[in-house]
């Protein structure tokens, strides 16, 4: 309770992933799916009815930016997206504020999603919060470049390029990873570090919410664009 009571959003954010995992669980067996491969991996009829699909995107059904990233193709996939969303998330929110944490993380999901939507498959599905959870590490990082603290030599800027370096290479090396999310996440998640720098200790709202509305206006005309090239 006293971890959740200091980062109510990053374990929300966890809650919400986990109940979603055990949804589709649920409607896997009812379905007359074995519990354990149930358990395991997610049947693909069920997730394309929230994944990320391009061509279903372009129908009208926006809704998937955000759904799709609630998604997770297997136990695998959830656990490790988890674990990652929990180490970044217990920095990054206590950092930058609940508020401003929350910002990061669905602004990014949904810059990750805008990259797919550019340069991903136009029929093939997409699942996974991970494009949010890179766009988290891209706060930081942006968020460092616009304070000064951009460093190699500032031990945590120093990890935090090495996970990305890692996980971009296990991206690029494992068929069936969107690294296309990944930074269309991690350019979201930097936009708004930098943005925000000159605002996290400020107590005017008008400041506060400034960074957020200027990085929704991007992704909104962003969208735009995309419906009208197809």
């Amino acid at each position: 309770m006293r971890d959740f009571a200091r980062l109510p959003v990053t374990f929300s954010l966890i809650l919400a992933c986990v109940l979603v995992y055990a949804s589709v669980m649920a409607l896997a067996i009812s379905s007359g799916l074995p519990w354990n491969v149930a358990l395991v991996a997610q049947p693909s009829e069920i997730l394309i009815q929230g994944a990320l699909v391009p061509e279903f995107v372009a129908e009208g059904q926006v809704w998937r930016l955000v759904t799709s990233a609630f998604l997770h193709s297997g136990l695998t996939h959830l656990a490790l997206n988890m674990i990652s969303l929990y180490f970044l998330g217990s920095f990054a929110e206590a950092s930058f504020g609940r508020g401003r944490f929350f910002a990061m993380y669905a602004l990014s999901g949904v810059s990750g999603g805008l990259a797919y939507l550019y340069f991903g498959g136009f029929d093939e599905p997409a699942v996974g919060a991970s494009g949010a959870i890179f766009g988290v590490l891209g706060g930081v990082l942006g968020y460092a470049i616009r304070r000064g603290t951009f460093s190699w030599q500032n031990p945590v800027i120093r990890q935090l390029l090495i996970l990305l370096a890692f996980n971009l290479f296990i991206g690029a090396s494992i068929p069936n990873i969107s690294n296309t999310a990944h930074i269309g996440g991690l350019a979201g998640g930097a936009a708004f570090g930098w943005l925000v720098a000159p605002t996290v200790y400020s107590e005017k709202k008008s400041r506060a919410a400034a960074p957020i509305a200027i990085l929704f206006a991007v992704e909104a005309a962003l969208l735009t664009v995309w419906f009208l090239l197809l």
